[in-house]
This record gives C-alpha cells, sequence and structure tokens, in this order.
C-alpha cells in the first residue's frame, strides 16, 4: 500500500535536512515517469545516537551501505525495481562499503522516524512482500524479527499490584525535555518534542526508572500529532523492565490521552520474549513484525 505521506512532509524531515545527500536519493524513471525510488546512507553507524551496535541493531562498527527507504508506484515493476536496487549497491560500493542493509530499526538518526510507515522502525515489515521478494531474488538475507508493539491511551487503566500502590506512595514524577547536542541528531529529530520521563524517590531523590517519549513537534507536523513513540534505549536491562520502570510507563500513558495523544508505538526485537510480555501486560498489543536484510556486495 502507498504510505500516506506528501512530498512536503518528506521534506521536511529528510530532504531539507542538514545531513541529507542528493547524489545518496536515487529515483527510476520510465518513458518520463517516476516508477521508484531509494535512499541510501554511507556512514558509520551512530555510537552518539545512544545505541549499542551489536545488542539494539545488529550493525557492526564499520562503514556500511544502509538503504532508509525504497518505494515503488504501483505500476512500479521488477523491470524498474531490479536496476534500481542494483544502482543502489553500485553506488554505496563507489563509496568503499562492502555490504549493503536494508530498513531502519529504532531509527532516531536519519530523519525518516515518525514517518509513516516507518514509525520507530521496524525494518521492513513482513507484510511488505513486494520489498521481500525483490530482495530474497536479490540475494539478501534476513535478520531476527523486531516487533512493532503498539498502546492505546484512551482508555488505558495501568495494572495494579503491591509494587505499584508502594511505588505510587513513595516516588513521584519528572518529566524534563531534551534537546540533542550533536548536530547531525539534532537534525533528525527537528520535528520532534522528546521528553524523558523519571520517577524519583521522594525521601532520597534517588532516580528510580527513566525511558523517553518522542511526540510530533505541532509545527512540523511530520507524525501524527496524536501518536508518539517510545524509546526504551534508557531500560537498565533491555531484555526486561524492572517493577519500577514498569509503573513508570503505566503511568505516563494513563496522562497522555489528556495531551491528546491516544496511541504510542514502541519497537523491540522479537526474541526478547519476557520484555514483550511485560508489554503486553502493560496492554501494548504485538502488530506487525519486520526484518533487516542485508548482503555482502562483490
Amino acid at each position: 500500500m502507498s504510505p500516506p505521506v506528501a512530498m512536503a512532509t518528506i521534506e521536511q524531515a529528510i530532504l531539507a535536512r542538514t545531513f541529507f545527500d542528493p547524489a545518496n536519493l536515487l529515483v527510476a524513471l520510465s518513458e518520463g515517469q517516476v516508477r521508484a525510488w531509494c535512499h541510501v546512507a554511507v556512514d558509520r553507524y551512530p555510537e552518539e545516537a545512544g545505541q549499542k551496535a551489536d545488542q539494539d541493531t545488529g550493525f557492526e562498527h564499520e562503514h556500511m551501505g544502509r538503504m532508509l527507504a525504497i518505494c515503488f508506484s504501483p505500476n512500479g515493476g521488477l523491470e524498474v525495481c531490479e536496476p534500481l536496487l542494483a544502482a543502489a549497491e553500485a553506488r554505496v560500493k563507489e563509496l568503499g562499503c562492502h555490504s549493503l542493509r536494508v530498513g531502519l530499526v529504532r531509527d532516531g538518526y536519519d530523519g525518516y522516524v515518525g514517518l509513516p510507515p516507518i514509525g520507530h522502525g521496524i525494518g521492513v515489515p513482513e507484510a511488505d512482500t513486494r520489498t521481500t521478494s525483490l530482495l530474497t531474488q536479490a540475494g539478501y538475507t534476513a535478520s531476527d524479527p523486531i516487533s512493532r508493539l503498539v498502546v492505546s491511551t484512551s482508555p488505558y487503566r495501568p495494572p495494579v499490584n503491591r509494587e505499584a500502590l508502594q511505588l505510587r506512595r513513595t516516588t513521584r514524577g519528572v518529566r524534563e525535555p531534551r534537546m540533542p547536542v550533536i548536530p547531525r541528531l539534532a537534525s533528525a529529530f527537528s520535528h520532534f518534542d522528546i521528553e524523558c520521563h523519571k520517577i524519583v524517590e521522594h525521601r532520597t531523590g534517588e532516580m528510580l526508572a527513566q525511558v523517553e517519549l518522542w511526540c510530533s513537534d505541532v509545527e512540523a507536523q511530520v507524525m501524527n500529532c496524536a501518536h508518539a513513540i517510545l524509546d526504551l534505549s534508557l531500560l537498565e536491562n533491555p531484555d526486561r523492565l524492572s517493577g519500577a520502570e514498569s509503573f513508570l510507563i503505566g503511568s505516563l500513558i494513563q496522562t497522555l490521552s489528556d495531551r491528546r495523544i491516544y496511541a504510542v508505538e514502541t519497537a523491540v526485537n522479537s526474541d526478547r520474549s519476557e520484555l514483550i510480555r511485560q508489554l503486553e501486560t502493560l496492554q501494548f498489543e504485538n502488530t506487525e513484525k519486520g526484518h533487516q536484510w542485508q548482503k555482502k556486495l562483490v
């Protein structure tokens, strides 16, 4: 299906940003009509983005070609898409890369975050059969799946247990804005308001848990203002939620409908079964899966 993104939205989120290189946006034409396009990048995957390369994204610490997006028109068949993919491979080889990875996961670096259908990023969704067929025929292999989890905030009641009741009495919530100071990240997040949410122990002031919420900038309107992204990269243990983290997420989601935010999504490696189970207890639904695809270029 065609993603509900207008040209002005893509320009606002990506094409007008300081990191965008026009030479890496490839367009396939047939009989004077645009039939498909893709966008590649070549750089070291960002340690400065606060992500652990091997654990959270699978990226190696090397220069790698990355396909950020590929999009076909309804009549953009293999006769157009195969040459486009070959041109993308040739482009990243020209720039010194020996592999190409397709699909964004937990993007907060390339400007696509929040753009439908990217959202937080689960790679190439399994439902995108046209892209998966193209990549399979071209010799790409899929990584382990990534799950997109979504929760509705209206109506929402967080689960109640003894620990949650204790935390409600002994802690307070703190919401702080975060402004990226690294120019690349500030540019990629220009259409977002980033909030760091914490719970702090009343008596000692000790911070017990923290997560980030990425909300659409009302003026930019790149992401639907009724949606938000929950970033779990600040979890103490990436495989599971502590009791304090569960309480924080549930308490946060409960407040969002008053701010006219009605859906929150996050992306989790599908093999993190305990974390997914805990999020489902917090009423997240496991809505779809996707994969990153990779190929060594010879």
